[in-house]
């Protein structure tokens, strides 16, 4: 049996432990919450995050998420790839240190399609390391911490980004 939100995305929402957060989206079962300097999963059915203020129909929202990825993924509308305004149109370019190589072009906001790709692998990964009956809590803490410098590895590319609540934080950043 599935769990519905109770949110809408752009809800902001007291959680007991991270504190004060802003939903930002959904992910199968899960708010994506953006709390200070950190985005973390937390289940539909969790009862100790509270509503401060509310945004829509919770249902509405999902279901809104749900078509704008799909058509964005059929490249039927243009999402939001938070890419930051001045890299609109911009290119990546890659110099072989080789001279009788081709260099490498491609669009910022395939690069950075990519990059997000990668974000949201590493957060389903994270989920199944927490939820994972057979791990216990050292061996899970081990690979949260493989997951966390591989964040780390990311930040190098947060100047791509439009939002500060979309970068990547790895473990020399300020988390709660």
């Amino acid at each position: 049996m599935s769990t519905k939100p109770q949110f809408g995305v752009g809800s902001l929402v007291q959680h007991a432990h991270y504190g004060m957060g802003r939903i930002i989206a959904f992910d199968g079962e899960f708010y994506v919450v953006q709390f200070k300097g950190d985005t973390r999963n937390v289940p539909f059915a969790y009862q100790e995050m509270k509503l401060v203020e509310g945004s829509d129909d919770p249902e509405l929202q999902r279901l809104k998420f749900v078509v704008a990825e799909v058509l964005g993924d059929y490249g039927w509308i243009e999402t939001n790839l938070e890419l930051g305004k001045r890299w609109l149109g911009g290119t990546l370019r890659m110099l072989p240190g080789k001279e009788d190589t081709a260099s490498k072009d491609i669009p910022i906001d395939v690069f950075l399609k990519k990059l997000i790709g990668v974000r949201e692998k590493l957060r389903v990964l994270e989920q199944k390391i927490n939820n994972h009956h057979s791990l216990d809590a050292a061996d899970k803490a081990d690979l949260q911490g493989y997951i966390t410098r591989c964040y780390g590895s990311l930040t190098s590319f947060n100047a791509l980004f439009a939002e500060k609540g979309s970068y990547f934080v790895g473990s020399g950043s300020a988390q709660d």
